[in-house]
C-alpha cells in the first residue's frame, strides 16, 4: 500500500451547473439536437475544470464540430436502419451484421477522441488499443458468457476493464491496472450467494404465511350447512305452492305448530328436493293455470312482485382475492395499492442494491491495483453510500420532473471523486514535465487526432 496519498476534490455545485444544463437543454430542443455537440463540450468543461488534484484542475479540448459529424453519422445511421427494416429486411440484416463487426473499431475511436481531448497540466491522455484487441473483449469474450450460461461473466468484465484502462496514457506512461480474474469473481460469488440466501428466505416466510392464510380461510368456511333457498309457506297458503332447493342436512322445518319434512312443505303433496334453486319464471311454468291465477292474486294482496314484475338481483361482485387469502380479502380491496407500491419499492431497492454493491466493488478492485508509473490510485466507496444516492436521486428526480438532473449528476460525481485519492512520492510537476518533452521527442502531435467523435457519452 502507497502512502502519502494526495485526495481528488471536486467543487462543482448544483446551482452552477444547474445554469449550464438548462441552457443547454433548451437550445438542444430548439436546435433539434444540433446544440447538443456545443452542450457536451460545456458539461464536459464543467466537470473536468472542477476536478482537481493538488489544487489544479483537468482539461477539455473537444471541437464541438467533430462531435457534432459523429452525431450526423449516428443519426443517418438510425434512419437507414429503421428504412430499411420495414423495406428489406435483408438489407437490414447486411447492414446490422455490418455494424456489429465495425462496434469494435468505434468503441476505439471514442475512447481516443476522449483522451486525446482530456489534459491535466497541459499534458494530454492517450488511448492506444486496437481493433483487434477490441474485436476480442467486446465481440468474442461476451459469446463465452452465452456459452457458460453467465458463469464466464466476471471474466468478461475483467478483461473489459484491464483492456480499458491499461491502454490508456498520461503522456507517454501507460496505466497498468493488475486486478485478477479471480478477484472479480469473488465480487459476483459473495453477490450470488447473498441473492440465494435472500431468496430461500422469501420462499420460507412466503410459504409460512400462506399456510397461515389457508389453515384460517378453512376455519371460516367449515361452518356447518344450510338450506339456500327455503321458502316459508304461511298456512293459509295451501294446495299449490311448490318449495324447492332444500338441503338433506335440514329434515325438518317448522311451519306454525307442526313440524314438516323439508321435502314436504307443499301442503297436501310432497315435493322432490332438486339440487339447484328455481327461478320464479321456472317455479311459474310448473303451476296449472289455476294455481298460477291464484298466486298471481295473493302476490298483488301482499305487494310481493310477480313473474312479470320481478328483476333479478344483481350478482354481487366477486373479491378476486378471497380464493387465495380467505377471510383477509376484504382488506385487501383497499390496501392492493398500497402493496402494489410496495412491491415496486422493495424492487426498487433490491436492483439498486445490487447496482451500488457491483459499483462500488469494481470501482475499489480496478483502481486499488492500478497504477501510473510509481504513481498509484486508492478507491474506498461503500455500497450503503452508494444505494442511498441511487436511491435519494430517484425520489427527488421524480419529484421535480426530472429538474433536479444537474443536482443528482453533481452529488454523484462528487461522491466518487472525493473517494479517489492518488498515492506515492513524486514532484507532480517535474513528473508532467517529463512527459511533456518525451512526447515532443517522440514527434506525437496532439493536433493529429481523429475529427469524429463516435462515442456514445
Amino acid at each position: 500500500m502507497f502512502e502519502n496519498q494526495t485526495p481528488i476534490a471536486f467543487t462543482g455545485k448544483g446551482s452552477e451547473y444547474f445554469g449550464i444544463w438548462i441552457v443547454n437543454l433548451l437550445l438542444s430542443i430548439i436546435t433539434f439536437g444540433i446544440y447538443s455537440a456545443w452542450a457536451k463540450v460545456r458539461r464536459k468543461k464543467y466537470f473536468y475544470n472542477n476536478t482537481l488534484f493538488e489544487s489544479v484542475g483537468f482539461d477539455y479540448h473537444a471541437n464541438p464540430i467533430a462531435i457534432l459529424k459523429g452525431r450526423v453519422i449516428a443519426f443517418v445511421l438510425f434512419i437507414l436502419f429503421n428504412v430499411l427494416a420495414g423495406f428489406s429486411p435483408i438489407l437490414y440484416g447486411i447492414l446490422l451484421i455490418a455494424f456489429i463487426i465495425a462496434l469494435p473499431w468505434i468503441i476505439v475511436r471514442g475512447f481516443t477522441f476522449n483522451a486525446r481531448n482530456s489534459s491535466h497540466r497541459g499534458l494530454r491522455f492517450d488511448f492506444d488499443g486496437t481493433y483487434g484487441q477490441a474485436a476480442l473483449v467486446f465481440l468474442a469474450f461476451p459469446l463465452l458468457i452465452l456459452v457458460t450460461l453467465g458463469l464466464a461473466m466476471p471474466f468478461v468484465v475483467q478483461r473489459s476493464h484491464k483492456f480499458i484502462v491499461n491502454h490508456h496514457k498520461f503522456g507517454t506512461s501507460n496505466f497498468d491496472m493488475q486486478a485478477t480474474v479471480r478477484a472479480f469473481y469473488l465480487i459476483y460469488v459473495k453477490l450470488i450467494g447473498v441473492i440465494i440466501l435472500l431468496g430461500v428466505l422469501f420462499v420460507v416466510v412466503g410459504s409460512f404465511l400462506g399456510k397461515s392464510l389457508k389453515s384460517t380461510g378453512h376455519a371460516a368456511v367449515n361452518t356447518p350447512p344450510i338450506a339456500n333457498h327455503v321458502v316459508y309457506q304461511p298456512q293459509e297458503f295451501t294446495g299449490f305452492l311448490k318449495v324447492v332447493d332444500t338441503v338433506e342436512a335440514l329434515p325438518n322445518v317448522t311451519i306454525g305448530a307442526e313440524t314438516t319434512p323439508t321435502k314436504e312443505l307443499a301442503v297436501g303433496k310432497p315435493v322432490a328436493a332438486t339440487d339447484q334453486p328455481q327461478s320464479m319464471e321456472d317455479m311459474m311454468k310448473s303451476m296449472s293455470p289455476e294455481e298460477r291465477a291464484e298466486f298471481e292474486k295473493l302476490m298483488k294482496e301482499f305487494g310481493a312482485p310477480t313473474a312479470e314484475t320481478a328483476t333479478p338481483a344483481p350478482a354481487k361482485p366477486k373479491n378476486p382475492y378471497e380464493k387465495m387469502f380467505g377471510p383477509y380479502a376484504a382488506m385487501l380491496g383497499p390496501m392492493i395499492y398500497v402493496i402494489f407500491l410496495g412491491i415496486i419499492l422493495l424492487y426498487a431497492v433490491i436492483i439498486f442494491s445490487v447496482a451500488a454493491y457491483v459499483q462500488s466493488r469494481i470501482s475499489n478492485l480496478m483502481w486499488n491495483n492500478t497504477t501510473l508509473e510509481h504513481v498509484g490510485f486508492v478507491s474506498n466507496q461503500r455500497m450503503r453510500d452508494l444505494l442511498w444516492l441511487y436511491l435519494s436521486n430517484i425520489v427527488v428526480l421524480v419529484i421535480t420532473l426530472g429538474l433536479a438532473t444537474p443536482w443528482a449528476q453533481i452529488r454523484m460525481a462528487r461522491y466518487r471523486i472525493s473517494h479517489l485519492a492518488i498515492t506515492g512520492e513524486t514532484d507532480w510537476d517535474q513528473f508532467v514535465g517529463e512527459k511533456k518533452e518525451a512526447s515532443r521527442a517522440l514527434g506525437e502531435e496532439i493536433a493529429n487526432m481523429f475529427d469524429v467523435d463516435l462515442s456514445f457519452g
